[in-house]
């Protein structure tokens, strides 16, 4: 393989500067589409919960989604700020996922990406979880994107179990395997666009699950 085809020294976690975390995004965002296609095409609020510094308030907003209809909450101040500037318009709240402030029914889809797995503590994801049936309106639809393997380089992680779901009232309508293992991923450099859809395609390397909820 010559030097332009070699494999790419891995860039630090979800840099966006690395080809591989782009093309992993772009997947996950078109998932998202599909997912959640009659309410992000409807007229209902969205809320991101755990939005971090807002990519996807930010990629759905590009993508024609009227911003007033976007909310994010994080437990981070400054994450919250970075957000509401990547998606001017949309409202941006420092809050809990296990308290939202916010009335029963308000929104038409909640988004988990990579947020639940973070609270350990099986009565806390149950929680939020919870907290997303509550303001969830009829007919709305609860999106997760969490790892489906175990992370050998974080302990802390949490798998999201089937009963986490149904005692908070969910109940998965939609599943499926997706994004090729990121310490792969983020070498491919040069080859991601050869390479990264073959991969990706081939089940037993994908590292995450995105399921879609409603409630029971």
């Amino acid at each position: 393989m010559g030097a332009a085809g070699r494999l790419s020294p891995p860039a630090s976690a979800w840099s966006a500067a690395n080809p591989g975390n782009r093309a992993a995004r772009a997947e996950l965002l078109a998932a998202i589409r599909r997912a959640a296609a009659p309410q992000l095409a409807g007229e209902g609020d969205l809320l991101d919960c755990g939005c971090g510094t807002g990519w996807l308030l930010e990629a759905l907003a590009g993508e024609g989604v009227a911003a007033e209809r976007l909310h994010g909450v994080d437990a981070d101040r400054d994450r919250v700020a970075a957000a509401v500037r990547r998606a001017p318009g949309a409202t941006g709240l420092v809050a809990d996922a296990r308290s939202l402030p916010f009335a029963a029914g308000a929104f038409a889809a909640v988004f988990h990406v990579v947020s639940l797995s973070s609270f350990g503590p099986a009565e806390d994801v149950g929680a939020a979880l919870a907290e997303s049936r509550r303001v969830l309106a009829p007919g709305g639809v609860v999106v997760v994107y969490e790892p489906r393997v175990p992370n050998p380089f974080n302990r802390r992680s949490r798998m999201l179990r089937r009963a986490d779901l149904e005692a908070a009232g969910l109940a998965p309508i939609g599943s499926r395997s997706l994004t090729l293992f990121p310490p792969l991923g983020r070498r491919l450099g040069r080859l991601t666009p050869a390479l990264h859809a073959p991969l990706s395609a081939l089940p037993p390397l994908r590292s995450h699950r995105l399921l879609r909820l409603s409630a029971r």
